[in-house]
């Protein structure tokens, strides 16, 4: 056995073990509900639409936007077609998938690469502020950490697939906001002299 499958095995046998664990009837609507927030990034594009579009929020929702823009075109433009990742269920019989075949490859995560960055990408924009803004940026990402739970939960996705996307939601988002404060940082200096 290669290493590749027996991660893979690893990886599907961590996936049944979690849904077995949290599987109840009450929190599968729940989870599906939760799921819908990433669904095609619509939540978090109308969110950043609305950041843009007033005055007092525009800076945190141009950071937003091109974090955003930037995990969209890795992850589901670049890495997904490149891994081509089979779903779990297709694997592993044993996955139980509460939805509908989504038609693309499984990793890494769409939902969870397409919340993070703009929800962490919130996060940083507000972390040195604080104040209502702050906690609203640490709701954003608990809410994008749920989703990627939703993933899971709903048998569509590995673990791998999903902590992957989390953090290359993370890093698309951390480049976005180094790269503003560089430019917000030359300008002060060209204006101060």
């Amino acid at each position: 056995m290669t290493f590749f499958e027996a991660f893979q095995q690893f990886d599907g046998n961590l996936l049944i073990g979690i849904q077995h664990a949290l599987n109840a009837e009450w929190l599968t609507p729940i989870m599906k509900a939760i799921n819908m927030f990433g669904e095609k990034g619509l939540s978090f594009i109308t969110l950043c639409v609305v950041l843009v579009a007033c005055k007092k929020t525009r800076r945190i929702g141009i950071i937003c936007g091109a974090s955003l823009l930037m995990a969209f075109v890795l992850c589901n433009l670049t890495i997904k077609p490149l891994v081509m990742r089979i779903r779990p269920w297709v694997t592993f019989p044993a996955v139980n998938a509460m939805l509908p075949p989504p038609g693309d490859a499984s990793f890494p995560s769409g939902h969870a690469t397409n919340s993070m960055a703009p929800a962490w990408a919130f996060y940083l924009s507000t972390r040195a502020e604080g104040g209502k803004l702050h906690k609203a940026g640490i709701a954003l990402v608990i809410l994008s950490l749920l989703i990627a739970l939703s993933r899971l939960y709903l048998g569509m996705h590995y673990p791998s697939d999903v902590i992957c996307g989390l953090l290359l939601g993370m890093l698309c988002a951390t480049i976005v906001w180094s790269v503003y404060k560089r430019i917000s940082d030359k300008r002060l200096k060209i204006t101060d002299k």
